[in-house]
């Protein structure tokens, strides 16, 4: 038995992964989709502490997404306790049609690059089972880091969830998190683009915009001045290389790339122009990203002054063509206000 799942776009981490990979197995989740995933942030700790990251904005550690997505509902429980319930209690949540998102001891994991070298709790997607040869589809990151769709036996999984909970119970106290289980139902439901929420969303992209729920963190196109002074101290070996924060910009122009594709597929937008500049940005991104990490291997990095004009160069296109885009927008925004009105008797509705 298996779960529906899609191809997300968003894949950079589980919390996208997951969520998405449940919602995109139909289209219509594409209006909400696109409606949404506009902002990134960042902690100002960014350039010099590897455990913050560059993200997309609604990032929350502790109901990521889910509690605004009007696809998918999640409850979280109290971990497992008794081995022998592990198994049983999973596949009944299966049988019920509901996705489970889990923390499991990647040592006992074959495709995890932790697997028999060090004990490290991580997510683990379950989507699916089968009786006959005793695994579960899973859903997770392989050595190399690319999302894959694979199995486990049930074996395997028991002893790396029971080996997760020994880790949770002697440490990891401030991820407070990784201590539940993650109850995922899918929900069928009609969401219609949401145009207004898209241009407000692109005018604090492009403003960074602050934010009371998140202060302190630093969002939209500043979040590229930190990019910089992360590599400035990258070059400096004052940091790691983490090739993270340079996959999720390229998905972030790739989704904006998407996005007004769709947005010129339905409704009555002429955005033919932005469409082929925005591709060719989430292409140089792409070829940016691939560079870096061919960089990184060969240990021939870019020097701090070319890579900074290369990200200069990037912003200011981004920023000439979201600017365009919200113009567009705004103009097209306005006559839809002013025909529903005219077609209201002139009464004043909002969209």
């Amino acid at each position: 038995m298996k779960l529906p799942i899609g191809q997300p776009m968003i894949r950079s981490y589980p919390v996208h992964l997951c969520h998405l990979s449940i919602i995109s197995h139909n289209r219509d989740f594409e209006p909400w989709f696109f409606s949404n995933y506009i902002q990134i942030s960042c902690p100002p700790e960014f350039p010099y502490d590897r455990t913050k990251i560059i993200n997309f904005f609604d990032y929350d550690y502790y109901n990521p997404f889910y509690a605004s997505s009007p696809f998918a509902s999640e409850l979280r429980t109290e971990r497992l306790k008794i081995p022998g319930k592990i198994i049983s209690d999973f596949l009944e949540a299966i049988e019920n049609n509901i996705y489970l998102h889990i923390y499991v001891d990647d040592f006992y994991i074959p495709f995890r690059s932790a697997y028999k070298i060090k004990n490290i709790p991580h997510e683990l997607f379950i989507y699916g089972y089968d009786m006959s040869n005793r695994i579960f589809h899973v859903l997770g990151y392989d050595k190399n880091g690319k999302p894959q769709e694979m199995t486990l036996t049930f074996e395997v999984v028991e002893q790396a969830y029971v080996g997760a909970n020994f880790i949770l119970e002697n440490g990891y106290k401030n991820c407070e998190w990784m201590h539940f289980d993650y109850q995922i139902s899918y929900t069928s439901t009609q969401y219609n683009i949401n145009l207004k929420r898209i241009i407000n969303s692109l005018k604090s992209y492009l403003d960074s915009t602050e934010f009371n729920l998140m202060p302190e963190t630093v969002t939209g196109l500043s979040v590229y001045k930190l990019l910089k002074e992360y590599y400035n101290n990258y070059i400096n070996n004052r940091t790691t290389f983490d090739v993270r924060a340079f996959h999720v910009l390229w998905e972030h122009k790739n989704v904006m790339y998407q996005r007004v594709r769709y947005l010129e597929e339905k409704m009555p937008f002429n955005l033919n122009t932005l469409t082929t500049r925005l591709f060719k940005l989430q292409n140089d991104y792409l070829i940016l990203r691939n560079s870096l990490i061919k960089n990184e291997l060969t240990k021939k990095k870019i020097d701090n002054k070319q890579f900074c004009e290369l990200i200069d160069s990037l912003v200011d296109r981004e920023s000439q063509i979201l600017s365009e885009l919200l113009v567009e927008l705004n103009f097209n925004s306005r006559l839809e206000v002013s025909q529903l009105q005219e077609s209201n008797g002139g009464q004043n509705n909002q969209i």
